[in-house]
């Protein structure tokens, strides 16, 4: 059976270029007492900052960007903003999470243990290649994670959000899981010790909001070449390319039924510069080949919407598989990556 893979980021974002400064104000909801260290940046992005003794915040836009902007912080109900006016300061006000305060167990004893669960967990979120088993999860302990034996699921969910570092790239990735499982095809029936048995994943599917933060670990100049080594056959590279009708000088190779095609026969484009949006019909089935990475793409849509970051959407509704399908938190770059 196929792996298949869907992977929601909440995006919608366009830009334009104009340099411009976002300010406001953070606050608790039930008080108006000013919120210090609350995070606030626009997703997927590293374009972002934290809230001030006086819970303030200032973000230094080099161009216009609408994508959602995320207002987080621990103990609160995470916001998520469609901003269109940035030239008023913005105030948002944050409601207390009474879930995450409470002192309620999530986690629950099942037939796999703790550790178990968590090499799991590892291996699907950060990724099997090269950069996402160098990722390192800085904060383990906020993951609630629940194996559940009648629908064959691990369920995750977390009670902040995830702090993943990855040196490879020299980012600080802050991932704030909205919904988290991955589906097993395991014959569980009479059997006692789950963790020997043979399994297959099936179906895994994740969402939420992610910050990057640019670091540098001392190999700098390496994180970059190893940037340039994720982006080159990635899905955000893939939908630029078809967005800028440059697949062929991309060194995107396209084939149906092991036959190479001229990618204009089953991926139709249409442009709209007044919004800057794509709008691209995918009529079968496709393989993809990309400097030696091969993958698979098939929409379940009559056409889908390409921004001009790469950005598309329904995100649900293109299904990736191979290279692109296996792409995780260890090789995502931010939409902002090369622009």
């Amino acid at each position: 059976m196929k792996n298949v893979v869907l992977i929601s980021l909440f995006i919608l974002s366009f830009l334009t270029s104009i340099a411009q400064e976002l300010k406001g104000v953070v606050l608790n909801e039930k008080t108006n007492e000013p919120i210090f260290g609350a995070s606030v940046y626009f997703d997927n992005t590293s374009i972002g900052t934290t809230t001030n003794f006086d819970g303030e915040f200032y973000i230094n836009l080099k161009q216009h960007i609408s994508t959602p902007l995320v207002v987080s912080f621990v103990g609160f109900k995470t916001e998520i903003h469609s901003v269109k006016n940035f030239e008023s300061k913005k105030t948002f006000k944050l409601e207390v999470d009474l879930n995450v305060l409470s002192e309620v167990v999530l986690e629950s004893r099942d037939e796999w243990s703790r550790e178990f669960k968590l090499k799991e967990f590892r291996r699907e979120f950060l990724g099997r290649s090269e950069f996402g088993k160098k990722c390192v999860i800085l904060n383990e302990e906020v993951l609630v994670l629940n194996f559940e034996r009648e629908t064959k699921q691990l369920i995750v969910s977390a009670k902040a959000p995830v702090i993943v570092k990855n040196e490879s790239l020299d980012y600080v990735l802050t991932y704030d899981i909205e919904d988290f499982y991955i589906n097993y095809d395991i014959k569980i029936k009479g059997r006692k010790n789950l963790e020997k048995l043979s399994k297959t994943v099936t179906f895994m599917s994740y969402s939420g909001t992610t910050f990057f933060e640019n670091i540098d670990s001392g190999k700098h100049k390496l994180a970059l070449l190893n940037r340039e080594k994720a982006y080159k056959g990635s899905t955000l590279h893939f939908m630029r390319s078809i967005a800028s009708n440059s697949l062929n000088e991309e060194n995107f190779q396209i084939f149906k039924n092991s036959t190479k095609r001229e990618p204009s026969r089953h991926i139709r484009i249409l442009k709209n510069d007044s919004l800057n949006i794509t709008k691209v019909a995918i009529t079968s089935k496709l393989d993809v080949l990309c400097d030696g990475n091969r993958s698979s793409v098939e929409s379940k849509v009559e056409s889908f919407e390409i921004d001009n970051q790469g950005n598309h959407s329904p995100i649900d509704k293109v299904i990736f598989s191979g290279f692109m399908g296996n792409q995780r938190i260890g090789d995502v770059l931010p939409l902002d990556y090369g622009l």
